[in-house]
């Protein structure tokens, strides 16, 4: 509806443009008329400055029924002085310009006051009372301006049977974008709630489950007290509104430095990690700290950290090699590729007999970096290693190794499907 009145004030000004043109052609060639008299150009000059102003409105505002009412007045005023600002020749006839001007004033008011109908025909009947008042010419009988007339009240109920239909189709195509939109707001609030579920599964699995896994294993050692102090902070910082403002507000270290703190917490936690950061020193710098979104570089890192704290609790060789690349993007104004790559020389495991329920590949790692627009994929065999590899933005999957399998696949060694 708004796009509809729009339209028709646009229309509006356009036609009103094209009425004021056709006065001053008439005057023109009815020059001798006016001259005669010239305070018989009070009339066109009336219309041309009324039509201006409220071209000069339209342009930038939708017409309020206090408008409406002043605009009908204007023009139904002009209409009945039809006797003395309009030619005899033409008098009455519907080429005259004061025909032309009623007839484009009942647009503005038959579709921005649908509700006042009889001020779509207020001018119209000033028109025909100001004809009837002014003496008869023999260019001009009766019967023509009858026709007109006629005409005039023939161009309201088109306007109005118009405007009913058009209006009639806005309103419906309105009740549907309404709908969509609800229906876009509550698949939006479902989307919320999985992802929200799926982030308290993670940090459950990240923080509280792998510290009891540790304590279990060695104890009371400094290395699970350690831990058990990394996992409080980073569930007060996911817990706290405040913490999570403050650091939305500055810029972060970049995914090449995030990784390099993950690896550096878990060689202080007693894992062996040797980093490779690929692209030189360039990949040290800031410029795609700025580029990569911060959820991004969160979930790369987390992501980074279960896939090494996989290696310290299953792997059995205490050593993980991390490989961070950086590959600048075509376009100079989008973001780099980033490339993470976890690999240990371990045992192994069958990816097609891990229980669906277990929630530390497919919730920690794989999902984790989906959710922002990421891939990840997980290949092991036994006796075989694992290897893990995090890529932002998603890589194509055909450039996946063959024969990919995933932990938490829904079939026993079907390929993995992403």
């Amino acid at each position: 509806m708004t796009a509809l009145g729009t339209i028709i004030a646009r229309v509006v000004v356009i036609v009103r443009g094209i009425a004021s043109a056709e006065i001053v052609v008439q005057v023109l060639i009815w020059h001798s008329f006016y001259l005669a008299s010239p305070w018989r150009l009070t009339g066109p000059a009336a219309a041309i400055a009324w039509s201006a102003t409220t071209m000069a409105y339209l342009r930038r505002h939708r017409p309020s029924w206090q408008l409406v009412c002043v605009d009908t007045a204007v023009y139904a005023g002009l209409a009945f002085g039809a006797a003395w600002c309009v030619p005899a020749a033409i008098r009455g006839e519907a080429g005259s310009w004061l025909f032309i001007m009623v007839t484009t004033q009942s647009i503005a008011t038959v579709w921005f006051a649908p509700r006042a109908l009889p001020l779509a025909v207020a001018p119209g009947i000033a028109f025909g009372v100001g004809t009837a008042l002014a003496p008869a010419a023999s260019l001009v009988t009766a019967s023509p301006r009858r026709a007109s007339l006629a005409l005039l009240f023939v161009v309201v109920a088109t306007h109005w049977l118009i405007r009913r239909a058009l209006c009639g189709r806005a309103t419906r195509a309105d009740a549907r974008l309404a709908a969509a939109d609800r229906e876009a707001r509550d698949q939006y609030v479902v989307l919320s709630e999985n992802i929200e579920r799926r982030e308290q599964d993670r940090l459950m699995h990240d923080t509280i489950l792998n510290t009891l896994t540790a304590i279990a294993r060695s104890g009371g050692t400094p290395a699970a007290i350690s831990q058990c102090r990394q996992d409080i902070g980073l569930l007060q910082s996911a817990l706290s509104d405040s913490d999570t403002t403050h650091d939305r507000g500055r810029a972060g270290p970049g995914p090449v430095g995030a990784v390099e703190t993950v690896v550096g917490d878990m060689r202080a936690r007693g894992l062996t990690v040797n980093l490779e950061i690929a692209g030189g020193h360039a990949a040290h710098g800031t410029p795609e700290s700025g580029l990569v979104p911060e959820p991004v570089v969160a979930a790369i890192a987390h992501a980074t950290r279960e896939a090494l704290a996989n290696v310290a609790g299953h792997a059995g060789t205490g050593q993980a090699w991390v490989t961070v690349s950086v590959t600048p993007a075509a376009d100079p104004a989008g973001p780099p590729r980033i490339q993470v790559i976890v690999r240990d020389e371990g045992p192994g495991f069958d990816p097609g007999g891990v229980d669906p329920a277990r929630l530390g590949v497919r919730r920690s790692i794989t999902e984790r970096v989906e959710d922002w627009g990421g891939s990840a994929w997980v290949r092991s065999a036994p006796g075989e290693g694992t290897t893990v590899s995090l890529c932002w933005p998603a890589d194509d999957p055909g450039a996946r190794p063959a024969g990919l399998q995933v932990a938490g696949a829904t079939g026993r060694g079907e390929p993995a499907q992403w």
